[in-house]
This record gives C-alpha cells, structure tokens and sequence, in this order.
C-alpha cells in the first residue's frame, strides 16, 4: 500500500510538471509583461491609429508572442520565468540608467523601445540558453570567490 502512494505522489509530480493553463497563465504574467510594455512601446512609436488603444495593443503582443512560444513548445519552469523577469527588470534599469548617464536621454519612443528591446533579448539570453546557464555558473563561482566561501558541490539539478 505504500509503494502504491510511493508511486502515485511519483506520478502525482509528473503531472504537476506537465503544461497546464495556469502554467501559462503564470509565464504569462511573468514573460508578457515584458513583451506587453514592448508592444505598447512599439504602438506609441509607430502612431498608426488603431482599433485599440496603446495598451491594448500592447497587451495583444505580449499575448500573442507568449502563446505562440507556448504552441511551440517551448513551457519554461516558474522558476525560470521568475528568473526572467526579475532580470530583465535589472537590465532594463541598468539600460536606461546607462543611456541616461553616458548617451543621450531615451526621449522617443523607438530609443525606449530600442532599450525594452535590448533588455528583453539579453534577459531571455541569461536565462533561457545554455550560454545563460555558462554565464550565471561562472558569475556565481567568482562570486564565491570573493566571499571566501567554499565551493558550491554540483548536482544533477543544478539550474
């Protein structure tokens, strides 16, 4: 009897992981607003006159570039998207900080949209590819370093 919860807890996570339309739902909020404050951008830039307003448009593009990675296949973790979106909010800050200081102020909208831009691909770069992944174990280790802590062990699931 116990193996047989044993399994079905097994089971039970196998299932967890699978694609849900809550799963969407979170990557959605957690990768779409990113894309959603693009398009939005993207709409002010342009200044075509459309059915929709700036923010509907861009929430139309973020849904529609989310959706159509979701159809694909491509279903990242939470964690990953959390990771997302906590670094693309940096490097957008960074970005713009960095245009501001050393460049010239990001006062139209195709220079904001340009940084949205630039903030979202590195973003997706750092956290999305196995280069990422090279990145963030190197940055970690020198980290440690530098801190004096001892080495981190590695495991299977090391992300």
């Amino acid at each position: 009897m116990e193996r047989s919860s044993k399994r079905a807890g097994e089971a039970r996570s196998s299932t967890d992981r699978a694609p849900s339309f809550g799963h969407l739902l979170l990557v959605w909020v957690l990768i779409g607003s990113s894309l959603w404050s693009l398009g939005a951008t993207v709409a002010d830039a342009i200044q075509v006159e459309l059915p929709l307003s700036t923010m509907g448009t861009g929430l139309l593009f973020g849904t529609v570039v989310v959706v159509l990675f979701w159809t694909v296949g491509f279903h990242p973790s939470l964690a990953a998207s959390f990771g997302y979106f906590v670094t693309e909010q940096v490097i957008n800050i960074v970005l713009l900080f960095g245009a501001i200081f050393l460049f010239v102020p990001p006062s139209t909208p195709w220079a904001t949209a340009v940084l949205q831009f630039s903030s979202i691909c590195l973003a997706a770069t750092l956290v999305f590819t196995p280069v990422g992944k090279q990145i963030r174990t190197s940055f970690r280790r020198s980290v440690r370093s530098l801190l004096k802590l001892p080495p981190q062990k590695q495991s299977a699931n090391n992300d």
